[in-house]
C-alpha cells in the first residue's frame, strides 16, 4: 500500500539533491546552519526562477534551491 506519508521527493540545494520526505520545508532542505544564515540576514534563498523563499515555504519535486550571501553594507 502506498501512502503519500512516505513520499519522497528530490530537491536540489546548491547543485546537490537532497531526498526528502514530502510535506517538509525549505529549511530542512538547506540545512540547520544555512537556515541560520538566513534567519541572521547573512544570506538568502533563491528558486532557479530568481525568486527569494521563504524558510517555511513549502518544497515540490525536481525544486532547485540557491544559497546566496549577502554583501554587508558598505562593502561592495
Amino acid at each position: 500500500m502506498s501512502s503519500k506519508r512516505n513520499q519522497r521527493i528530490t530537491v536540489y540545494v546548491d547543485g546537490e539533491p537532497q531526498r526528502l520526505f514530502l510535506g517538509l520545508r525549505v529549511r530542512h532542505a538547506i540545512g540547520y546552519q544555512k537556515a541560520w544564515q538566513v534567519e541572521r540576514d547573512e544570506a538568502m534563498i533563491m528558486d532557479e526562477d530568481g525568486n527569494r523563499l521563504d524558510l517555511d515555504g513549502a518544497l515540490y519535486d525536481g525544486e532547485r534551491l540557491y544559497l546566496h550571501l549577502q554583501v554587508p553594507d558598505g562593502e561592495d
